[in-house]
């Protein structure tokens, strides 16, 4: 899920962050005998690795991955929900993103019950993020409000596509390239990926804005009504700087 990092991060000059709810623990090892607690460890150093070269910042939760879930219920019994959610505002406050993306969908389709429970919890946070009763400013620090909520989907579904294929002049590649080259970095799972030229589409469905943005039909940008009339330029450099992906 890096092209809509490398994207963000190199194309548009903005600054993604990545939050991993694991360290992968309990998944399979390509490259080496590690298991459990040390796979996580490999894991985590390839995940830093992938951001070096995207450019987005890298946070991790608590959660601990103790393998394949088939549901999110399942995985429910596993994971102490508000203790996720916690870590997840706990980001949230301190990173203040102003666009909200999940790689999941949080329904059945996603298999996985982790990654179900990924895309749940990210929702929650958004549609929490401002809540001083439930989650004090003294624990959490200073309340947010992201301001649009983005799911990746198939083509059918989308409301917004991304040109990743994208060239890039000044780096004499395209975001897919710098996108396939940090992918690449999850040797553990065999993930290496092909450089592609041409153009390469990712596509986005907006779930929820908090800004007068177009109607879903005629949305052409991620940050479209995000830009208010009266802030100054460097306001809203500042302003569409900021994107959360979480899986």
């Amino acid at each position: 899920h890096t092209q809509p990092i490398a994207w963000l991060a190199r194309g548009r000059r903005g600054a993604p962050a990545y939050l991993s709810l694991t360290r992968g623990d309990g998944g399979q090892n390509l490259i080496g005998n590690e298991l459990g607690e040390a796979l996580g460890v490999i894991r985590t150093e390839e995940l830093l690795a992938a951001r070096r070269i995207d450019g987005a910042h890298q946070y991790f939760d608590r959660g601990y991955d103790f393998g394949f879930s088939k549901t999110a219920d399942e995985t429910r019994k596993h994971w102490p929900q508000d203790s996720l959610l916690n870590d997840v505002m706990t980001v949230m406050r301190a990173f203040k993103p102003h666009i909200v993306i999940t790689t999941f969908s949080g329904t059945p389709r996603d298999g996985h019950g982790q990654h179900q429970i990924s895309a749940i919890v990210a929702r929650d946070a958004y549609r929490l993020a401002a809540d001083t009763v439930r989650f004090p400013v003294k624990d959490f620090g200073a309340p947010w409000t992201p301001l649009k909520f983005y799911s990746r989907v198939s083509t059918q579904e989308r409301t917004l596509a991304i040109n990743v294929g994208e060239y890039d002049p000044y780096l004499g590649v395209s975001y897919q390239e710098i996108a396939a080259d940090s992918r690449s970095q999850h040797k553990s799972q065999g993930e290496c990926t092909l450089r592609r030229k041409g153009g390469v589409w990712d596509y986005l469905t907006r779930e929820d804005t908090r800004v007068p943005a177009p109607p879903l039909q005629d949305e052409r940008a991620i940050v479209a009504g995000v830009d208010a009339p009266k802030l100054t330029l460097q306001d809203c450099r500042q302003r569409v700087s900021h994107a959360l992906i979480v899986v």
